[in-house]
């Protein structure tokens, strides 16, 4: 009797947040399809500004960041920029986040200006800037992560959704148990040769039981990025009081030659670090009167399950590395959390979690659909003794 009382809360539930938050479950999950594969796509779009060959040693960083700086200016001062593997080109970055006072509700009124420089590193021409913002793929993430509003709404209006949709699939599995063998069996198949409404209820029940744990997988590492205190909770989970802090302060020194130019040491001495043992290295330019280059590598070989990232920090002045965070020293929390990226969108392991994460989302997309039609076709469906009534009624005529 009470498990019945609990079902119909369960129901109630279930239909009226998937009415409420459905379209907006839609969107997250259509857009999170195309982010498992976002990297892979714009590559292959792209082809003309990731791909070079090698024609030769690659020139000193140091005149290919004068290169990429010209090309868009002095206005626009490049932050950072990213090397890949022998036959990608070098990416340079800037942006420029916008006053207060220019704020809107839009996404976009958040940036002055967010460019992607490609620049090949053998020849030194630049193939392409890319105004980041508009770019097609950003533009996918920033709808996903928070519908293309401004961060501190969006963020929450989509974490909001996602937490009713955990409580949404918690309570269509209550609803899906079943009751005997018999049940469970019709439950976990569709029926694809029975009538439509039949068809689309199987394949509600049956695929959403189906991709359940993966899709809570992919809500609670999503999260992360909607609440702060959601964040914390997991680093607490994993045995981290708070947040890592990644930031360094500069070491204090008596004097240094600040004319000369560093970068050059600090790019080589990082890939000497690593040996070659990396996907993608990451270098932080300090900004006026900053003097730490963080810099991450994204390591190629793996030591354990998670995604080996380690940080390195030089004092600028100097181009000496004085800090490291190694991925095997670091904390699990901090494991974790440079991890939650490849975890939600499947890139964890490969092209295997990737399909996985893509179909999870494609099923999660048509929940809401297939979930919708069911109510309304409950909702048109007309009483069976109504109809026995009127059926034994005579054929009346109603003269206007």
């Amino acid at each position: 009797m009470i498990w019945k009382k609990i079902k119909v809360v369960a129901a109630w539930l279930h239909l009226w947040i998937g009415l409420f938050t459905g379209i907006v479950v839609v969107i997250i999950s259509v857009t999170g399809c195309i982010q498992v594969f976002d990297e892979e796509l714009f590559s292959l779009f792209h082809k003309n500004l990731v791909e070079v060959k090698r024609t030769g040693p690659a020139r000193p960083v140091s005149e290919l960041l004068a290169i990429a700086q010209k090309a868009v200016g002095k206005s626009k001062p490049v932050k950072s920029f990213k090397i890949g593997e022998e036959n990608d080109s070098y990416v340079f970055s800037n942006f420029k986040v916008n006053d207060k006072k220019y704020l809107t509700l839009s996404y976009f009124s958040q940036f002055k200006y967010k460019d992607d420089i490609y620049v090949n590193q053998y020849t030194g021409q630049v193939l392409g800037v890319i105004d980041s913002r508009y770019e097609f793929f950003n533009v996918v993430e920033q709808l996903h992560r928070q519908l293309l509003l401004v961060k501190p709404v969006g963020s929450v209006v989509v974490g909001s959704c996602i937490l009713l949709f955990l409580v949404m699939m918690i309570t269509g599995f209550m609803l899906w148990l079943p009751k005997n063998y018999r049940q469970f069996k019709q439950s976990i198949g569709v029926k694809w040769n029975a009538k439509f409404k039949r068809v689309n209820y199987d394949v509600h029940n049956s695929f959403g039981f189906y991709v359940l744990p993966i899709a809570i997988l992919i809500a609670i590492t999503g999260l992360t990025w909607s609440f702060k205190w959601w964040e914390k909770g997991i680093y607490n989970l994993f045995g981290s009081a708070k947040k890592v802090e990644l930031t360094r302060k500069a070491p204090v020194i008596a004097n240094a030659d600040t004319t000369a130019n560093q970068l050059d040491q600090v790019f080589y001495d990082m890939q000497q670090q690593v040996k070659g043992n990396y996907r993608t290295i990451g270098f932080n330019l300090p900004g006026k009167g900053e003097h730490v280059m963080m810099n991450y590598v994204y390591l190629k070989n793996r030591t354990d399950g998670w995604r080996n990232m380690s940080y390195y920090y030089y004092d600028s002045r100097t181009g000496k590395l004085f800090d490291t965070l190694i991925h095997a020293s670091k904390p699990l929390g901090l494991k974790w959390r440079n991890s939650n990226k490849d975890i939600h969108t499947g890139r964890i392991y490969g092209l295997p979690t990737q399909i996985l994460a893509f179909l999870v989302s494609f099923v999660c997309a048509s929940l809401p659909i297939t979930g919708f039609l069911i109510w309304l076709g409950r909702r048109n469906k007309k009483p069976k003794k109504r109809i026995r009534a009127l059926s034994k009624q005579p054929f009346l005529m109603i003269e206007g």
